[in-house]
């Protein structure tokens, strides 16, 4: 074999290592716990969750979608505390 057509399969077959790293890291990455939760609609530990949802309207481009967060109870030595966490924005597009 021609030295340039070696050099051309090892740089060949080292973007296909990378590519397929990136999409195994990625895939990891997107994976869930099973629960569907998001920081968003999630709290700590020792702490209750209520869900909220809003309906953000419809477009020209996209159906009525519903949002979530999450309001976070704590019960501590002072009293109850709730915090709610804000809504994520309403997509512009289609969310598929």
């Amino acid at each position: 074999m021609n030295r340039s057509t070696i050099h051309s399969a090892v740089r060949h077959a080292a973007v296909v290592a990378v590519l397929v790293a990136a999409l195994a890291f990625a895939t990891g990455a997107r994976a869930d716990d099973g629960e569907g939760t998001t920081p968003r609609t999630s709290c700590g530990p020792n702490q209750t969750t209520m869900l909220e949802q809003k309906t953000c309207p419809p477009t020209n481009r996209r159906p009525a979608v519903v949002v979530q967060r999450a309001c976070c109870t704590r019960m501590g030595e002072k009293g109850t505390k709730t915090r709610c966490k804000s809504f994520p924005h309403c997509p512009r597009n289609s969310p598929s």
